[in-house]
């Protein structure tokens, strides 16, 4: 009766492991120099092919990208990131690519409906033109 019972909480933890498991980013594609930490202070060059979990800190250098697969969705990591790829999708680092081909730029602290005006910068041009205007000049 016991080993019965051992087998079949054997049999629960691994059922539980596989369901529960991180699915894994497969690596399609690799532009410069993009790095992953696999020990603390340790960096290693990513290649085509590779699969990394979540947690996986990652750091893309200058003029790189990081092109990465998981189920039917395609997120590509833009240059000159740093950090873990779970941070990566929350932030706005990161460009996913849906199924239809459509572009979604991850969302970032902005909201998506927020429609931002900027007022014109003020140069030295400007200011000499509108100088200008409220001085008389006799000619």
């Amino acid at each position: 009766m016991k080993a019965k019972k051992l087998i079949l909480a054997v049999v629960f933890a691994i059922v539980s492991a596989v369901a529960f498991a991180d699915a894994g980013y497969t690596v399609t594609g690799v532009t410069g120099k993009v790095q992953y930490e696999s020990a603390p202070g340790t960096w290693k060059d990513i290649a085509k092919g590779d699969v990394l979990s979540a947690t996986t800190v990652i750091n893309t250098g200058l003029n790189s990208k990081l092109v990465l697969k998981i189920d039917d969705d395609t997120i590509t990591v833009k240059p000159m990131q740093k950090g873990t790829i779970e941070k990566l999708l929350s932030s706005s680092g990161v460009v996913k690519g849906g199924a239809k081909g459509k572009l979604n730029v991850a969302k970032g602290e902005a909201a998506e409906d927020s429609v931002v005006k900027s007022k014109g910068i003020s140069t030295a041009s400007s200011r000499a033109s509108e100088a200008k205007e409220d001085l008389d000049w006799d000619e």
